[in-house]
């Protein structure tokens, strides 16, 4: 067993949130961070990773611009040095594929020196540190940053099921199942969802026989992108969202869903048009139904496939559905890290996640020099905004200057136009 000598910091997971994390302390002679991630690489969301995929985000949101636009790991940086910034913006600069982000990311773990393939086991406190058992060794911390990021989630009715023929949309392009002749459900009705849906209709993998798309939501709808939505992922809207009890909050974000898990409209028109093709354009026979405000409420397995039973919930009325293939693009939770169990009973949770304060400390029993912070996993005290890109430099720097007890990084940002229920 190797032993590896005290660290200040250690990042649990290597996801844009902790290498921004790593990256803005990067600079700080006072604090070290070291970053371990489980899988061989720091891919995002390659399940997910469409080659035609842009950004939802403005590319200036990466892991660092927002707070240190001088800093060497900035997405500008990462094209100046790979020799192809002007290519890039003759390109067109204001469609960033996620796929060049997912290279950014690469190349800033690869510079930060990210523990590729190490999985923490086990985190324990004795005396003064943290104890972190993993599949290499031992790391001691003196202080922990959680960011694991959020799980696929399943319906209660799919847990239990698996196989070849049944996948969340995480997985989508790891899978090798031929679809020609198939009858798929597709469950779910977020940009995820929309992006499954027109990979299907694509005949990537074979031409489906019939396609059941159905989202539990009152309609396919778009994306709201508009500038006061975007107010809502303004740091400052943050710190007037915590103010905020926990009934207005969770009523907000319930109204705020479109800005947040809408379908943007250029994907909303590919898919349309597609349809409009198989229909009238080509020879190709696809029979189709896209179901809004229906839900999936039951789910078996047998061995001519899946029976699955769908509610209306509109008028009450249940109608069954069989399909050969299952794709559930019903989303991501937050989830408590296994490895965090031993310290579980030291650790109030907040519902099924943990209590999280306003600089994303997460409060337990121990000494106040040994902190836990937790990235993305504050939706319901932090707002929408928590889990998206955009705020991951904002935040990474609101811990490092926890950590620091000091503001090294002076988080100035604009005044918010306009707050829900009154500006802050």
């Amino acid at each position: 067993m190797n032993h590896h000598g005290p660290t200040e910091v250690l990042a649990i997971g290597g996801g844009p949130a902790n290498l921004s994390l790593a990256a803005l302390a990067q600079p700080l002679g006072e604090l070290r961070v070291t970053t371990v991630e489980s899988r061989s690489s720091v891919a995002w969301h390659p399940g997910l990773l469409w080659s035609s995929s842009r950004l939802q985000v403005s590319s200036v949101k990466d892991l660092v611009s927002l707070v240190d636009p001088r800093s060497r790991f900035s997405f500008l940086n990462y094209l100046h040095e790979q020799g192809r910034l002007y290519r890039h913006l003759t390109a067109g600069a204001g469609q960033v594929s996620r796929k060049e982000f997912d290279q950014y990311f690469t190349w800033a773990a690869q510079l930060l020196g990210v523990r590729l393939g190490e999985e923490v086991r086990a985190v324990e406190h004795h005396g003064d540190r943290f104890l972190i058992r993993t599949s290499r060794g031992t790391h001691h911390a003196d202080h922990l940053v959680l960011g694991v990021g959020q799980t696929p989630w399943l319906p209660d009715c799919a847990r239990g099921l698996a196989g070849p023929r049944l996948w969340h949309a995480a997985e989508h392009l790891t899978q090798d199942t031929p679809l020609t002749g198939r009858n798929i459900l597709l469950v779910g009705g977020g940009q995820s969802a929309a992006e499954v849906a027109l990979d299907l209709l694509s005949g990537r993998s074979g031409m489906p026989r019939r396609l059941t798309w159905v989202t539990g939501r009152h309609g396919f709808a778009p994306l709201d992108d508009s500038p006061f939505a975007n107010e809502w992922f303004n740091p400052r809207y943050v710190e007037y969202f915590r103010t905020l009890p926990p009934g207005p909050r969770s009523a907000l974000l319930d109204q705020q869903r479109s800005a947040g898990t809408g379908i943007t409209r250029e994907l909303l028109t590919q898919v349309y048009r597609r349809l409009y093709e198989l229909d009238y354009l080509t020879d190709t026979p696809l029979h189709h139904e896209l179901l809004a405000g229906v839900r999936l409420e039951e789910l078996t397995q047998d061995h001519e496939g899946f029976r699955a039973g769908l509610l209306d919930t509109v008028t009450g009325d249940r109608r069954p559905c069989h399909s050969d293939i299952v794709i559930l693009a019903t989303g991501y939770r937050p989830q408590l890290p296994s490895c965090m169990a031993p310290l579980h009973h030291r650790m109030p949770l907040d519902g099924d996640g943990y209590a999280v304060a306003a600089d994303y400390r997460v409060p337990w029993d121990g000494p106040d020099g040994n902190r836990i912070h937790v990235q993305n996993a504050a939706r319901p005290t932090h707002g929408i905004a928590d889990p998206n890109l955009g705020l991951a430099a904002w935040r990474a720097a609101v811990i490092l200057n926890s950590l620091l007890g000091r503001e090294h990084y002076e988080l100035k940002a604009d005044e918010i136009t306009l707050g829900t229920g009154g500006r802050p």
